[in-house]
């Protein structure tokens, strides 16, 4: 069985972790050993206690952690002060985000490690649990924020989302139909806005359209957002694809088309380039203002809310790490095969077709490095 270690993420603001006490409390009534570094669970208020009272054995620094786990669970990509701690001995599970960092990925590579990456998680159904969930929370935390930056005192226009007796609601447009737009589009349309749905994939626009009937859900065109972006209040880009399938970029030009004190939330922002006046802006100065709009590009929204995020991510991940720890990455894969969608780099091969063709690694079969005892 393997050891597993849950770390205390060292960018700022992000408070979330992969397991909550209750979860650590499932995994060692399994007869696991689970190592917890101190304060790790703070921002979700979480106290090594708690954690203990679970089972966990705290230990005091993130280089104690790695010394005794072999599982090694972290919510943010690795960072390079943890680049030459890893070693072949360890299977890493976090989000990478891989696409963002050539230099990360070929860091990876080196330390020998192996890499499973949280958002690339498949359940049965094709569909990817981690990633919807956070994308849920993003969809709901969009909406509250995008009636905080309308009011007066943020730059915006000084509307209330929901409209008020005579007075008519506020106009949203969501550009993007996945797990984040859709909940962003019906938390919004439930609050009593008037709302936008532009749908990217063909083949998904019947069945969004008789699920939404109350909301004005299109196929996205270029055309289309030159004639709703004016009459909208808040645009809200929601483009993610794990592959890169959109090639969608709209001008400062076509933006500006909006009134002055509109709101723009660009949740693609640490993904893809989508709009070409957004810039990456963090919790600390979250917004900023443009030829009178304002912008709100701060990545990873669900961080802001911990308790809920670090609930979400436990529920769905702990089948993950108990098959993992309890009977090895092989037989885990067998038996999950959503972590083969996941499994992006075993010690320095990259195992992922999709990302070894993104950077031009050679792509190994994850199944034939086994039968070679690689």
């Amino acid at each position: 069985m393997l050891k597993i270690g849950l770390l205390k993420e060292l960018k700022q603001h992000e408070g979330r972790v992969l397991l909550t006490p209750p979860g650590v409390k499932v995994l060692t009534s399994h007869g696991l050993t689970v190592f917890v570094e101190n304060d790790a669970g703070e921002y979700c208020q979480f106290s090594d206690i708690d954690y203990e009272r679970c089972g966990a054995i705290i230990v005091p620094t993130m280089e104690k952690v790695m010394q005794n786990a072999d599982l090694v669970l972290q919510v943010q990509p690795p960072s390079p002060v943890q680049y030459e701690i890893y070693n072949e001995s360890h299977t890493v599970l976090s989000f990478f985000n891989m696409q963002q960092s050539a230099e990360r990925l070929k860091a990876l590579v080196d330390s020998r490690a192996t890499f499973l990456s949280a958002e690339m998680i498949q359940d049965g159904s094709g569909n990817y649990p981690i990633l919807n969930g956070m994308g849920e929370i993003a969809g709901r935390m969009v909406i509250h924020k995008a009636a905080q930056l309308l009011t007066l005192v943020e730059g915006g226009k000084g509307k209330l989302l929901s409209g008020a007796d005579i007075v008519k609601p506020a106009t949203i447009t969501v550009l993007g139909a996945g797990n984040a737009g859709r909940t962003a589009a019906k938390f919004a349309r439930n609050l009593g806005a008037k709302v936008n749905l532009l749908v990217l994939k063909e083949k998904r626009f019947p069945e969004i359209r008789n699920q939404y009937p109350k909301i004005n859900v299109q196929m996205y065109s270029p055309e289309i957002l030159d004639k709703l972006l004016p009459e909208s209040d808040v645009f809200i880009v929601a483009v993610y694809s794990l592959r890169r399938e959109f090639d969608i970029f709209i001008k400062k030009e076509t933006i500006n088309r909006m009134e002055a004190g509109s709101v723009v939330i660009d949740l693609s922002i640490e993904q893809i380039d989508v709009v070409e006046s957004s810039h990456l802006t963090s919790h600390e100065k979250s917004t900023f203002i443009l030829d009178h709009i304002v912008y709100y590009c701060v990545p990873n929204i669900a961080a802001i809310v911990p308790v809920t995020a670090s609930k979400i991510l436990t529920k769905r991940l702990w089948p993950y790490i108990k098959s993992l720890a309890i009977n090895g990455l092989k037989t885990a894969i067998e038996e999950e095969a959503g972590l083969i969608s996941a499994l992006c780099i075993y010690r320095s091969k990259i195992t992922n077709r999709y990302l070894a063709d993104y950077y031009g690694y050679d792509f190994y079969n994850i199944f034939e490095l086994f039968e070679l005892n690689l």
